[in-house]
């Protein structure tokens, strides 16, 4: 499997709106389409449709922290922030996710910075142990009521 990001291109946004997460996972991250246009408002924001091949298979969305127009309180100002991630209901399971990290981790470094970070809603379907399995640790913070996870790059 190659995973590719893409930025969003208008042709784009009708395959990445039909993607869902399952239903029971409904809660844990933002539609596509949500992501989509809070960027728009997000400083910092870079967005990329995550493609194999001609099928793409989900979204990332990451924050520059140095673009950032302010931090919320218990944000790393030096991590750059997996702000969104989903896979497809029907893409998950075949390592699209991992491959994801791996993708924005390269970013993380690419921008310069030391370490990564992310937050995720705490639940028995959430995606923690891929994030903890990829180096991921916790770090005892809670910002909206998400477990902040981060690693060093």
């Amino acid at each position: 499997m190659a995973l590719e990001r893409r930025r969003v291109e208008k042709d784009h946004l009708r395959a990445l709106f039909r993607l869902k997460v399952a239903e029971d996972q409904a809660g844990l991250v933002a539609p596509n389409e949500i992501t989509l246009a809070q960027a728009a408002y997000e400083a910092g924001s870079h967005v990329w449709g995550l493609w194999e091949g001609d099928t793409a298979v989900g979204l990332m969305a990451m924050i520059h922290p140095h673009e950032a127009g302010g931090m919320e309180e218990g944000e790393d100002p030096d991590a750059a922030y997996i702000w969104r991630l989903m896979i497809g209901a029907e893409y998950q399971g075949k390592g699209h996710g991992r491959a994801a990290l791996d993708l924005a981790i390269g970013q993380g470094r690419d921008w310069g910075l030391p370490r990564i970070a992310l937050s995720v809603v705490q639940a028995d379907n959430s995606a923690i142990a891929m994030y903890e399995a990829a180096g991921f640790r916790r770090t005892g913070k809670i910002i909206e009521d998400e477990i902040v996870l981060s690693r060093d790059l």
